[in-house]
Order: structure tokens, then C-alpha cells, then sequence
């Protein structure tokens, strides 16, 4: 494989390896002493994972007055939000854009007097789609006169499936529709065959993964919480962002709770027994809560050793995954070039590509891949083969992009559900089990897989939680 020499990739290579080795030095399995915990290691309540579900969940409950502990398995916040500096600018690596249409995590922004910058691509001039696998190189109106009649087709069924979007299983008997993939749902439609291309490549990135493998009921949610309309849903998938990145909101919560804050602390166990939850890290220390808040990734549940274990449900469907697992590239090319946006086919290595920052004398451009198969993101050649599909005569700087497939406290990227999941097995992977509690993104009931989806799940069991150590006190 070539790789492109120079003192910029190098730097980006370094980072990657030093960000997988501090992960992977946490993951290392010690041998856990039997030892009790002390008095100061006893807390009302215990929040286990430091992403925006987590930090929204250790905040809310510590301002109620609990006495709470956040764990948190990396050396820092943010769970599968990750800001770091590229090409001059403030770049999200998982979890970047928000919207008016997202309630809890716009309150956040409001709250905290955050400001908004918007993707150079809202001003598009230029778009590129793929007509029987040639690029046609048109105007965001060709583009529009293509998608939405395809988004009236394929999205068909979402207001009368979700008339409370935010309430997911308010209407009863969409078993049908729960059961039946995208793909097969776009081959019934049967579109002409650039409208099902683009409807395949759209389902492809909504679920981050080939089309098969996400629910078409779970693909119609994700309209309804656009308001039913195709531009509006993008406006809140991919144009509005935080100023600085996510990590300045996440910062700003933290620094409101009262939760003590543990870093680089993985959880081992979870034990319950005699009316508390005993939760041990991979270092052995112990911790003891009246209530504990499992806010990690649905991926991840299985890498945790519950005691009674959790139910076959949630361990089913946390250990055949969610079906977020595709890629996400920033790259920086050289010289003016027209602020586009790209849609391709699902099985490009890229298919989508858009102009995020328009600068003096380059561009930084965001793409995403339905599998990490079909695009190895530290390949600069391979990135430049996947940009030129957009941009013939791209001259790539430099490119970075995180796996979140290799985290281990991610094991993929955002999530969708696959067939059946959301119909047979929401409500239990909600469903706390005694006195532990389960938030995150992956179960929440509106933005799921998105921030604003972990907001709205850690507010709502924070608030759980202090109503039921509530009733002990009275």
C-alpha cells in the first residue's frame, strides 16, 4: 500500500497511533482484587460512559443534589464526539452537525450561549451525482429536481407511521414495515435508475452501512423528525455545527455538574446485591451507588460483566451491533475550486463528499463510505482516488479520519436500527433492570444516534433515577 511521505502525515499518523495506544493501554485485563469499598467510594448514584448522554446524565442528577460519580473509560469526554484540529480548523471526527429540529441539544446551545457556523456546502454552487455510473456535474436544482420525488416515494409512509416522532411506538402494527430493510423497500418503489441510486446511496449514509442492513420503518423515523421534509433533514444531518466543535458544548456541561469525574477508569462489573450496585473498573477499584446509569454505546454493553446479567435482549442486540460501521474522511485540497456537494453510488468508496470550509487557497472537504471495506481512511492515495470520483483534478494535502469501528468503547459509528429492533426490542433496551438504569444515544426516543439524542436520553433517566432515590428518603 502507498503511503504519501511528508511531515503532515506523519504528525496525522502519530496521532492515530497514540490515540488507539491510550485506548488500548486501558483495555489492558488486570486481575481484580476482592476488596471492599470504602465510605468515600459510596455515592448516590454512579454514571458509567462520558459521552453527551453520560455528562448530560452526572450533571442533571448531581444539580438535584445526588451525590454522583461519572466513569468515563477514556482520557477524555465525549464518547463518539471527538474535536481535534485539521487544516486551521476546529473538525469533529464522530458526531458533529445539529439543528433547530433537535430540541435538547439546541436548549444546550441556548443555554450556554454557543455559537453556530454553518458547512460552506449550504451555499453549494455546484453538485455531482452518478448516472449509470458517470458523473454528471449539474446544479443544486438538477440535484433537487432528482431527490425529491425520490424522497416523496421512498418516504412515503413516515407521517403516518410517526405522527408523534417523539414518541417512536405510538402507533401500533408497523411490524411490516420494521421487518423489511431499505434495500427492499427502494426495490419495490421501483424508481427510475438514477432516483434508486440516489435513494440507495441516501439510505446507505443514514444508516452508515449497506442498505440491507437498516430497518425501513428506522429509516422513516429519521424523515419525521425532519419535519417530513428532505431539506429540512438535512439541514439538521449536516449543515449547522458548534463553534469550536462539540467538545465546547461538552465542556460547558461539564463544568456545571457537581459529579466527580474519573477519566481513563474502563468498568469491569457491575454488581447488584442488598439494595446497591457495586460497579469495579478494570484497575479494581470499587465503587458503591444506590442506583447506577449505564450510558454506553448499545455496542458496548457486552464488553461489561452484569451481575444478575442484563437480559437476553439487550445483550442479542448489543452483540449483533447497530449498523453504523461506514467511514468518515476529512480531506484538504489544494487551490479555489466551486463549493460542491457529491452523492454518489453506495458502493464508492465515498458516496458523499461536500466542501466543509472554503478557504483562501484550499478547500477541506467531508466525505463518508458505507464500509470501511471499501475505502482504508490512512491511505492518502486511496483518498485521493475517492475524492477525484467528485473533484477530477483534486491535488490532495493531507487527509485524517478516525475508525470508530477499532475503538473499543465505540465498536462503530452512529447508530440505526436493524430490521425488527425497534418494533420488538426498544422498549426493553430502555427498560431499566433493578437498580441499574440504561441512557445513550443508541435508545433514545427522537435524534437517536445523534447528540441531541443522547441529551434527551441522560435528561430523562437522571430524572428516573432522582425520583426513585427520592421515594427512599421520605
Amino acid at each position: 500500500m502507498k503511503r504519501r511521505p511528508g511531515r503532515l502525515v506523519s504528525s496525522r499518523r502519530d496521532f492515530v497511533r497514540g490515540i488507539t495506544a491510550g485506548l488500548a493501554a486501558t483495555t489492558v485485563a488486570t486481575a481484580v482484587p476482592e476488596a471492599r469499598a470504602d465510605r468515600q467510594n459510596a455515592h448516590d448514584t454512579i454514571v458509567i460512559g462520558g459521552g453527551f448522554a453520560g455528562v448530560t446524565a452526572a450533571r442533571d442528577a448531581s444539580l438535584r443534589g445526588l451525590k454522583t460519580l461519572l466513569l468515563e473509560a477514556r482520557p477524555r469526554l465525549g464518547g463518539r464526539t471527538f474535536t481535534s484540529s485539521f487544516g486551521g480548523h476546529d473538525v469533529d471526527l464522530g458526531g458533529t452537525w445539529i439543528g433547530w429540529l433537535q430540541p435538547h441539544v439546541w436548549s444546550e446551545v441556548t443555554r450556554y450561549g454557543m455559537k453556530i457556523a454553518e458547512s460552506a456546502s449550504a451555499t453549494a454552487t455546484r453538485a455531482a451525482w452518478m448516472d449509470k455510473g458517470r458523473r454528471v456535474d449539474g446544479d443544486p436544482q438538477g440535484y433537487a429536481s432528482l431527490m425529491e420525488p425520490m424522497a416523496a416515494a421512498f418516504y412515503g409512509p413516515a407521517q403516518e407511521s410517526f405522527p408523534r416522532p417523539y414518541d417512536p411506538l405510538f402507533v401500533n402494527g408497523l411490524e411490516k414495515l420494521d421487518a423489511m430493510s431499505a434495500a427492499e423497500a427502494i426495490k419495490r418503489l421501483k424508481l427510475p435508475p438514477v432516483q434508486n441510486d440516489l435513494a440507495i446511496s441516501f439510505a446507505a449514509i443514514n444508516g452508515h452501512s449497506a442498505p440491507d442492513q437498516s430497518s425501513y420503518l428506522d429509516q422513516l423515523r429519521w424523515f419525521a423528525l425532519g419535519n417530513y421534509d428532505l431539506w429540512r433533514l438535512w439541514d439538521n444531518l449536516a449543515r449547522y455545527r458548534i463553534q469550536g466543535g462539540t467538545r465546547a458544548l461538552i465542556d460547558r456541561m461539564q463544568a456545571d455538574s457537581r459529579a466527580e469525574l474519573k477519566l481513563s477508569s474502563p468498568v469491569a462489573t457491575v454488581v447488584q446485591g442488598d439494595g446497591q450496585v457495586t460497579v469495579t473498573t478494570k484497575a479494581g477499584t470499587k465503587f458503591v451507588a444506590r442506583a447506577v446509569i449505564v450510558a454506553v454505546p448499545l455496542n458496548c454493553i457486552v464488553d461489561i460483566e452484569f451481575s444478575p446479567a442484563v437480559s437476553a435482549t439487550k445483550l442479542r442486540v448489543s452483540r449483533a451491533r447497530h449498523t453504523g460501521s461506514g467511514t468518515k474522511v476529512y480531506a484538504r485540497i489544494k487551490g479555489r475550486k466551486p463549493i460542491f456537494t457529491g452523492h454518489g453510488t453506495y458502493e464508492m468508496p465515498l458516496n458523499f463528499l461536500w466542501t466543509e470550509y472554503d478557504d483562501a487557497e484550499s478547500q477541506l472537504l467531508v466525505g463518508f463510505g458505507a464500509s470501511p471495506g471499501l475505502l482504508d481512511i490512512n491511505d492518502d492515495d486511496a483518498v485521493l482516488k475517492a475524492v477525484r470520483d467528485y473533484v477530477p483534478d483534486a491535488e490532495l494535502i493531507e487527509s485524517f479520519g478516525y475508525d470508530w469501528n477499532r475503538d473499543p468503547y465505540a465498536r462503530g459509528t452512529w447508530c440505526m436500527y436493524r430490521p425488527n429492533v425497534l418494533t420488538q426490542d426498544l422498549s426493553e433496551l430502555q427498560r431499566p433492570e433493578g437498580n441499574v438504569y440504561f441512557a445513550g444515544s443508541d435508545v433514545a426516543n427522537g435524534w437517536r444516534g445523534f447528540i441531541d439524542g443522547a441529551i434527551e436520553s441522560g435528561q430523562r433517566v437522571a430524572q428516573q433515577v432522582a425520583q426513585q432515590l427520592a421515594q427512599f428518603r421520605r
